[in-house]
């Protein structure tokens, strides 16, 4: 089961800007958007901060996720110092850009909330052309079991082109010396935590609902990267 300790190996490289991911109820609906605002304008942010305008626009009642919309289980992660002289993770990030399928346009990976629903959701964006964007991925996230509050209960990492990321675990799906390997080391790529909701192995019938749910947050991750401008996705556990 993954816990605080099982992100060591997705760092963002800045101190502060880290993500680690999973989901819940998988909707992957290639969405299009348009837009007339040029790729070379648009902001490069990591962890937290802006996107454009016209990604914003296709959000509908969505923005952007803050620290507070993380259940209490990931903001405690995000107070772990990490082990000593390595980057301190950060569990609580809502944005990554990067050139995802090595076309050379940013990309976006974002977690969202709607206020008014209380639900979350995961969107990889794909930049088409002078900021067009196409959904790649989207996962949604239904409310947690009461009495959780918070509407979030996921995280996700940027791995950078030439990090290891999930490949320098001992349980890798792809294996050593394939092209795909290298393909994914030498690309970006987005870890997503899978969903607490849909995890029930090695949970006793005597928990709580609630206490089944924090017990299983982080067991997991999907990986989303490219190959050849193709969308791949694997997963791993600890």
């Amino acid at each position: 089961m993954i816990r605080r300790f099982l992100m060591p190996t997705l760092l963002v490289g800045l101190a502060s800007c880290t993500a680690s991911p999973q989901a819940p109820a998988e909707s992957a609906r290639p969405a299009a958007t348009s837009s007339v605002e040029q790729a070379s304008s648009l902001p490069n942010v990591q962890c937290r901060g802006e996107i454009p305008e016209t990604l914003q626009a296709t959000f509908g009642e969505f923005r952007l996720a803050q620290p507070d919309d993380f259940i209490a289980k990931i903001r405690e992660f995000d107070q772990n110092p990490g082990p000593p002289g390595k980057p301190k993770i950060t569990y609580t990030c809502s944005i990554f850009v990067a050139d995802f399928n090595q076309d050379g346009q940013q990309d976006y990976a974002a977690l969202l909330v709607n206020p008014k629903t209380q639900t979350a959701q995961f969107r990889l964006a794909i930049n088409q052309d002078q900021g067009t964007f196409e959904n790649a991925v989207i996962r949604d996230y239904p409310k947690p079991p009461q009495p959780i509050a918070e509407p979030l209960y996921v995280a996700m990492f940027l791995k950078r082109s030439g990090e290891l990321g999930t490949a320098n675990r001992e349980y890798f799906p792809l294996e050593g010396g394939t092209a795909e390997r290298e393909t994914f080391i030498a690309s970006p790529a987005i870890e997503l935590w899978l969903s607490p909701a849909v995890y029930r192995s090695g949970t006793s019938p005597s928990q709580s609902e609630e206490e089944r749910f924090n017990q299983t947050v982080g067991y997991g991750s999907e990986i989303f990267y490219f190959v050849d401008r193709e969308l791949k996705t694997t997963r791993v556990a600890d």
